[in-house]
């Protein structure tokens, strides 16, 4: 299909103004939440605690997440680059408070729990808000900056990891908050869908009768969705110590925060590819098919992770994230999107992330305490069990999406 120059103008301003806030956001999060286990080691916390205080901030993250995607749905009145802005705005006072306030372990589990929660509550908003023009006829590109943000995540991952070992890792705040306050601006410069879209957004995104189906009906009327979150849970419960404890297998090598910042650094960088063709593999794969390669991915990766006795290995399973959040990050969206009807778009992209922070609860929980108990070693193996059985239920859902097709062309 050809576009006009004002459509092209267009697209190219929607794209490049949202890849600046993909970037900004990333970054932000890589800072707050990134090295989590370097920052709060450095407030005093043992790993235990380290991984309560993540899981509370997972538990945070599901209530702010239900909350806030169900309010978007149901007021299509407001912008959802408003709702961003002002949940970054609660996200950065906390951040402020740790920076500038003296608190306890106890406060500092709570007001990090905070900040990190309101911080993950916009990443489902996040995928909405270009999902919404999408749904509105505008054909933005999702891949290309989404991918951006990925690679301006992996060069700040090297980055910061060289800071922390010249600085300490009480530099991770103040970045924090100069970087999200820098995606306050940018959110905002995203032009209103109503205003640029043919069609009005709100009879494909924020349907104003949306409230009429509740999550229980969501779930309860679709197997396709209730078996990929299902599927989301076990894969996050069973990545989350390769993310939050990777800075202990590299140390149990002979690494530090420099190899942590490389490892991280090829962990984003190869996900730019990937999510670059993305959009263009799914026009010629079903997105349920993508997403079996990615839990696969998953799966062996974890598998290099636990076996890893070299840096070599370690920087091997950061490179298979080309298959793993590469794809999983774009197709996810695409997926979600498509398996629901209208007015409850914004609320699946919000539970493919909820589904995610549970997943991060369960594992947080069971690897600080296996950590603590059994050891890295243990802990890596029940991962890998669980990653396992995450590839067996995405299966069952891909099975049961094209048998639901296939009964559609049927009657059709």
């Amino acid at each position: 299909m050809q576009h006009t120059p004002e459509q092209k103008k267009l697209m190219f301003r929607i794209e490049s103004n949202y890849a600046a806030l993909q970037s900004s956001f990333w970054v932000s999060n890589l800072a707050y939440q990134g090295f989590t286990a370097v920052f709060l080691a450095f407030h005093g916390f043992s790993d235990t605690q380290i991984g309560l205080t993540s899981s509370l901030l997972s538990i945070l993250s599901i209530a702010f997440q239900l909350i806030a995607s169900s309010f978007t749905d149901s007021n299509s009145h407001i912008p959802i680059k408003k709702i961003m802005a002002s949940i970054m705005l609660m996200s950065m006072f906390c951040g402020a408070l740790i920076l500038s306030v003296p608190l306890s372990v106890f406060l500092m589990t709570l007001v990090f729990s905070l900040g990190g929660a309101f911080q993950n509550t916009n990443a489902a908003l996040l995928n909405a808000q270009i999902m919404q023009y999408i749904n509105a006829g505008i054909p933005v590109n999702f891949g290309w900056p989404r991918g951006i943000g990925s690679v301006v995540y992996a060069l700040f991952a090297y980055v910061l990891g060289l800071q922390l070992e010249i600085y300490s890792p009480a530099i991770l705040m103040p970045a924090y908050c100069v970087v999200i306050l820098l995606s306050i601006v940018i959110v905002m410069l995203m032009p209103n869908v109503e205003d640029v879209a043919k069609r009005a957004a709100s009879v494909y995104v924020q349907e104003k009768y949306s409230s009429r189906t509740s999550y229980k009906d969501m779930l309860s009327n679709n197997s396709v969705l209730f078996l990929f979150l299902i599927a989301s849970v076990l894969l996050y419960m069973g990545m989350t110590p390769s993310m939050l404890f990777l800075i202990n297998v590299i140390e149990n090598i002979g690494g530090s925060g420099k190899e942590l910042g490389i490892s991280m650094l090829i962990q984003s960088g190869v996900e730019m590819p990937a999510m670059f063709f993305a959009p263009a593999l799914l026009g010629k794969v079903k997105s349920r098919y993508v997403l079996l390669v990615c839990f696969f991915a998953y799966f062996v990766k974890m598998v290099i992770l636990s076996f890893a006795g070299t840096m070599s290995m370690v920087y091997l399973a950061m490179s298979i994230s080309l298959l793993c959040y590469g794809l999983y990050g774009v197709t996810s969206a695409f997926f979600a999107n498509s398996i629901v009807s209208g007015g409850e778009k914004v609320r699946a992209q919000g539970l493919v992330i909820l589904a995610s922070n549970v997943g991060g609860i369960l594992g947080n929980v069971i690897a600080g305490m296996l950590l603590d108990s059994l050891g890295l070693q243990f802990l890596f193996y029940v991962s890998c069990a669980i990653e396992f059985l995450a590839v067996v239920v995405m299966f069952m859902c891909a099975k049961k999406e094209a048998s639901l097709e296939a009964e559609k062309i049927k009657q059709n």
